[in-house]
C-alpha cells in the first residue's frame, strides 16, 4: 500500500477497502527462439507471440483486457519498424503483463517482459508523451474492484525498456497525452476510493517525461466533471459528509464558488447530524474550503477571518494530542499537520490579495515551517508528486 493510501484510511475508524498489493518487478528477458521475418509472412502477430510467452501463461482472453486485443503491431521506438506486444495471462499465479518482441537483422527476439499480480489488464493503450514519435505503453493491472489497479508507463530506447510507476487506483483518466499538441505533458486524473460508497480523492497529475507535478491549470476544466459525477449520485437531502465534501472540494478548484459554499453548509449540517454517515471530515475541513471560496470570490477579509479562526481551532486540536507531535507513525496527527499547513497557505493567499505583505510572509513561512517538518518525518515519501512545498502558490 502507497503511503497516500496509509494516509487516507488513517483518517477513518472503519475500512472500507484494502489499498494496493505490491507487484513484481519487471526483468528484461532475452531469450531464443529467434524467428525469421520471412516467417511473420506466414503466419499472424498471434501465433508469434505465443511463441515468446513465459512458461504456464497463455495469451489473455479477449474479456480480460479492456482493449479485446490480447497482441497488437506499433512502432514503439519511431525506428519505422513495428515492435509486437503480447498481453499474457498466468492463471495459477493470478498474474497478467506483457512480452514486447523486436525485429533485428531479419530476425525477432523476445527483449522484454513484464508480470505482475491482476485479474484483468484495464489499461494497454499507446501514448505519445513527448510528442517525437516515440510510443509509450501505459499498463494498468486491475487487482481487485476495492485494492484498485497499479498504473506503469513503459518506453523503448535503444532496445531497452524503461519503467515508470504511476501508483495504484481505483480509477484512470488520461486527460492529456503529448508535449506536441499543447506543450502540457501527459496528464492524468487518478481516482482513490475513500471509505464512503462512491467518494473518491482524485489527484490531477502531469509527467513531462522527468518529473511529476499537480496540473492545477487545468483543475477548472477537469473539476466540472467531477463536480457532476457527484450531483448524478447524491440526492438533496443525502447525510453523507464525505460526498457533500468531495463535492464542494471539487466545485472550489471547478472554481464554481457559490455552488461550493453550499454544499459546505450542507455538509456541515450533514457532519453535526446524528444521522450523517461516514464523518471522516470535521467543520476546521470544511470551513478551510469555505477560505478557499470566499478568496475565489474576492471577499478577502472574510476569507481570513474564517481562516483564522480555523488555525487557532487546529492548533489547540494539535496541541490537545501534542504527544504524538514527534510518531513518525501517527498519520492522523500528521494529516491534522498537513490540513493546519493548507490553512496558513490560504492566510498567506488572503493577505496577499489584501496587499498586506509583512502578514502574507508570516502565515507563508508558518507554512513552511509545517511543510518541511512532515518531510522530515518522511510524510510525502510515498507521493507521486514530490515536490510539495508549494512555492510558487504565493508570489
Amino acid at each position: 500500500m502507497n503511503r497516500k493510501s496509509i494516509l487516507t484510511l488513517s483518517l477513518v475508524a472503519s475500512l472500507m477497502f484494502t489499498g494496493g498489493c505490491s507487484v513484481p518487478s519487471p526483468s528484461e528477458v532475452i531469450v531464443s527462439p529467434k524467428i525469421l521475418e520471412s516467417q511473420v509472412k506466414k503466419e499472424d502477430i498471434n501465433s508469434i507471440a505465443k511463441q515468446f510467452l513465459p512458461i504456464k501463461s497463455k495469451l489473455v482472453d479477449v474479456s480480460k483486457i479492456a482493449t479485446g486485443k490480447p497482441v497488437i503491431k506499433v512502432d514503439l521506438d519511431n525506428d519505422k519498424k513495428d515492435e509486437i506486444i503480447g498481453f499474457f495471462d498466468i492463471p495459477e499465479s493470478f498474474e497478467k503483463g506483457f512480452v514486447v518482441i523486436k525485429e533485428k537483422e531479419g530476425k525477432w527476439n523476445k527483449i522484454y517482459e513484464y508480470k505482475g499480480e491482476g485479474n484483468k489488464i484495464l489499461k494497454s493503450e499507446i501514448i505519445d508523451i513527448n510528442g517525437n514519435g516515440k510510443k509509450t505503453l501505459l499498463f494498468g493491472n486491475l487487482i481487485s474492484t476495492h485494492a484498485g489497479a497499479t498504473y506503469s508507463l513503459f518506453t523503448l530506447n535503444d532496445d531497452k525498456i524503461n519503467k515508470v510507476d504511476l501508483e495504484t487506483w481505483n480509477k484512470m483518466d488520461v486527460v492529456n497525452t503529448s508535449l506536441e499538441n499543447d506543450k502540457k505533458g501527459f496528464v492524468f486524473a487518478g481516482w482513490s476510493l475513500y471509505g464512503s460508497d462512491k467518494a473518491y480523492l482524485i489527484d490531477l497529475v502531469r509527467f513531462n517525461g522527468e518529473k511529476f507535478t499537480y496540473a492545477k491549470d487545468l483543475y477548472p476544466q477537469y473539476f466540472k466533471g467531477v463536480v457532476k459525477y457527484y450531483k448524478d449520485i447524491m440526492v438533496k437531502d443525502s447525510k453523507d459528509v464525505a460526498h457533500w465534501y468531495f463535492l464542494a472540494d471539487s466545485q472550489v478548484k471547478a472554481n464554481m464558488y457559490n455552488d461550493a459554499l453550499n454544499s459546505i453548509k450542507k455538509g456541515i449540517d450533514a457532519t453535526n447530524d446524528e444521522n450523517g454517515t461516514f464523518k471522516g471530515f470535521d467543520d476546521t475541513q470544511f470551513n478551510l474550503l469555505r477560505a478557499q471560496s470566499l478568496n475565489g470570490l474576492k471577499k478577502y477579509d472574510e476569507a481570513k477571518k474564517l481562516a483564522e479562526e480555523a488555525a487557532g481551532k487546529q492548533l489547540n486540536k494539535l496541541e490537545a494530542n501534542k504527544k504524538d507531535k514527534d510518531d513518525k507513525n501517527n498519520f492522523i496527527y500528521m494529516n491534522d499537520e498537513k490540513t493546519l499547513a493548507n490553512i496558513y497557505l490560504e492566510l498567506a493567499n488572503s493577505y496577499y490579495k489584501l496587499k498586506q505583505d509583512d502578514k502574507r510572509m508570516q502565515y507563508y513561512q508558518k507554512y513552511l515551517e509545517v511543510i518541511k517538518n512532515l518531510e522530515k518525518k518522511e510524510y510525502f515519501k510515498d507521493e507521486l508528486v514530490k515536490d510539495n512545498v508549494e512555492l510558487n502558490e504565493i508570489k
